[in-house]
């Protein structure tokens, strides 16, 4: 079949140029030649491009160019490749002053510089303008590096703010509706052409068109406009009062909308109506909208910044742990330094068995490694916390935690952080701010679910002459003032789609939305109480582990006393001082941890109670305006100080945000469930009605003289 195609279309090929041939022959001096000619070529050319110009391409050494052979110099071989953007940026300062940083390899006597968690927090809040996070995943699995484009930072609430895209726009851009618009036009023209009635003269006419007005929405909904236009008409045919003259228009109009899109309560939400963009612009243009938007921006940045502070909370923590397990460490290691040394001048002298001074050496080497760990370790720390406070890898000095972590037993009350959960959560105010914005939206959809029925009126005075402005004769401007040539219309207008599908599709979409929304406010409330319940938890179960695990370190410690003065007597074997040797250094590094673990429940429970900021005394605020903004507020307050209220018209908006949370916490005392065959309640003995794990055996209980 491609056979037969080519051949047809190398076929008509041939045709085409012997019949392009003759025709230019035949009739190449007469102009019903060329006619035809001309035809014939238009009608071929069709096939040409399109089968034989296409299919039979040219080689390299079959194309001719009349200015010779030039070598080529505009040839890629490749269409696509990995470039870099022509961009000389400035390297970030904290990078330009690092130095190499410290490890294994590399260990630098640097100054020690006592580093406190207050001065971490002020350090990231100062430098950082991008939120940063803890990496998860290993290098490259921070998210400013693999999710830039959703990192929070300074700049998003004036992004926001200055946004023109639809879905996206800033108070500035839904503001800029009710600028006045002035259009304005100008055009010349000349018209010369031979009639039957004309002929064998040819008349000519000379036109001029001019246009301005001056265009402006109103918050009802409706618009006004002033409109002024001059045409000239200078014109050589026929007997003409004039053989140039001018016609204007002066005149106002003015439509405002009566039932759909009608009053300020719509054009606040969804803006000014327009007809060219139907279900595209939507009902979320408005003012509030761009304000609401607004908010929810600032609450995603505070959700940041919370986030934020807890990752350096914790990477504080982790640094202060770090040292901690490095002490602890370095105890261990000189303690089994010294045993081994001393097994080995015991098996010199033959006192001791080999076996037991390769033991002590096994454990030597085995808190060496420990060491080793645990000094990279800390500097992993420090370098953690450096990077969320922005600051550079190495500068010379080595940071060391001297906040000490809170050691107090600390007893959350249900109810007040329930209550603190439920009105101070920034998750909680966005999602209120979404169901606000949606309900106004609901409320503008509804508006449109009715049939378009607008009041329009304008009126004009009229003008001609044939000069638009002269003092002898008749002019343009002169006959407006002059005669009564005016002219004025009022009415109604009245469109609408049968049915409404498409208003009222929309508006059902809203109702939709906003019972999802009101859904999600739901699951938040429930989920930010399982958060609370589980800090509370997760803070009773690292005290009473760090409790335990200090008297742990305390039995500990007296057993190595114990054991070390039996081994110099000889009563006991090496074997036994080295685990408890062991046994001392894993209780205090549990220990440790557990208060590290019980700081970060803490702060895992200010998060969760909506707390960590005031905790920590941060607090979001506007920065200073320059002077340039303060004069322009003040401009326009002294404008709307001096304008003339309508006493008919109720312009003022209603109240639609508060200073204060004016919600309010609804609790109720739960009903217990009876205990039946679906909930059977297990009885043990020293409690009636309490679970197994919550009796604790009598050989559990703590001395006395335990110091806690």
């Amino acid at each position: 079949m491609s056979r037969l195609t080519d051949c047809l279309r190398q076929f008509f090929c041939s045709i085409s140029a012997e019949q392009n041939r003759r025709t230019y022959k035949q009739a190449s001096l007469t102009a019903p030649g060329r006619a035809a000619r001309c035809a014939r070529v238009l009608l071929i050319a069709p096939l040409v491009i399109s089968g034989c110009s296409v299919t039979a391409k040219k080689s390299l050494e079959d194309l001719q160019y009349a200015d010779g052979e030039k070598p080529i110099h505009y040839f890629k071989a490749n269409n696509t490749a990995i470039e870099h953007p022509l961009l000389d940026n400035q390297t970030a300062e904290a990078v330009q002053a690092t130095d190499a940083p410290r490890s294994l390899e590399r260990r630098v006597d640097d100054e020690v510089r006592e580093f406190s968690l207050e001065e971490a927090i002020r350090t990231a809040l100062s430098s950082n303008k991008v939120v940063e996070s803890s990496a998860l995943g290993g290098v490259g699995a921070t998210r400013v590096l693999s999710a830039p484009d959703g990192i929070s930072s300074v700049y998003d609430s004036a992004i926001q703010e200055t946004g023109v895209l639809f879905g996206r726009r800033g108070l500035e851009a839904a503001l800029s509706d009710f600028d006045t618009r002035w259009n304005t036009s100008m055009n010349w023209g000349r018209d010369t052409r031979i009639t039957h009635q004309t002929a064998p003269f040819a008349p000519s006419s000379e036109t001029a068109a001019f246009r301005t007005g001056l265009d402006k929405a109103l918050a009802s909904g409706g618009s006004v406009g002033v409109f002024h236009s001059w045409d000239y008409l200078g014109n050589t045919f026929g007997s003409p009062l004039y053989n140039s003259s001018y016609t204007g228009t002066l005149g106002a109009q003015v439509r405002q909308p009566l039932l759909a899109g009608a009053g300020t309560s719509f054009t606040r939400v969804a803006g000014p109506v327009r007809p060219g963009f139907g279900a595209i612009a939507g009902v979320s243009q408005g003012v509030v909208i761009a304000r609401i938007n607004q908010d929810i921006t600032l609450a995603d940045f505070e959700i940041a910044v919370r986030n934020g502070l807890r990752d350096i909370e914790n990477a504080y923590w982790d640094l202060y742990l770090a040292y901690r397990i490095y002490d602890t460490t370095v105890a261990t290691h000189q303690s089994a330094f010294q045993t081994w040394r001393e097994a080995r001048t015991k098996v010199e002298v033959g006192t001791l068995k080999l076996a037991d001074e390769l033991q002590a050496r096994d454990r030597f080497y085995e808190t060496r490694s420990q060491l080793q760990l645990s000094l990279n370790a800390v500097y992993n720390a420090e370098a953690s916390l450096r990077r969320l406070i922005a600051m550079p890898m190495n500068d010379g000095t080595v940071l060391r935690p001297s906040t000490e972590p809170a050691r107090a037993e600390l007893k959350p009350d249900w109810e007040t952080c329930i209550n603190d959960g439920l009105t101070k959560r920034v998750e909680l105010r966005r999602q209120k701010w979404q169901i606000r914005s949606l309900q106004l939206q609901l409320d503008a959809a509804r508006s449109l679910v009715r049939p378009q029925l607008d009041a329009v009126g304008s009126y004009a005075v009229n003008g001609f002459g044939d000069q638009l402005i002269s003092q002898n004769g008749s002019s343009g401007y002169g006959s407006m003032t002059g005669e009564d040539l005016d002219s004025w219309s009022m009415g109604v207008e009245m469109s609408m789609p049968i049915g409404l599908r498409q208003s009222r599709s929309q508006a059902r979409n809203y109702e939709l939305q906003l019972a999802k929304a009101n859904a999600v406010l739901s699951a938040q409330e429930r989920s930010i109480a399982h958060d609370i319940a589980i800090s509370i938890q997760d803070v009773a179960a690292a005290w009473a582990a760090a409790e335990s695990n200090y008297n742990r370190v305390q039995a500990a410690e007296k057993r190595v006393e114990l054991l070390q003065a039996e081994r110099e007597v000889g009563t006991t074997t090496l074997d036994l001082v080295l685990r408890a040797q062991a046994s001392l250094a894993e209780a205090e590094a549990a220990y440790y941890r557990q208060v590290i673990n019980y700081n970060k429940a803490i702060t895992s429970l200010n998060l969760a109670t909506g707390n960590l900021l005031d905790s920590n005394g941060v607090q979001l605020a506007e920065g200073a305006w320059d002077a340039e903004a303060f004069g322009d507020a003040r401009l326009r307050a002294n404008a709307r100080t001096h304008g003339v209220d309508n006493p008919n018209v109720h312009a003022e908006p209603r109240e639609f945000a508060s200073r204060v949370n004016v919600g309010t916490v609804e609790r109720r005392k739960p009903v217990s469930q009876p205990a039946g065959p679906l909930n059977p309640i297990p009885v043990v003995p020293g409690g009636a009605g309490v679970p197994p794990a919550a009796v604790p055996p009598e050989n559990d209980l703590a001395p006395p003289d335990v110091v806690k």
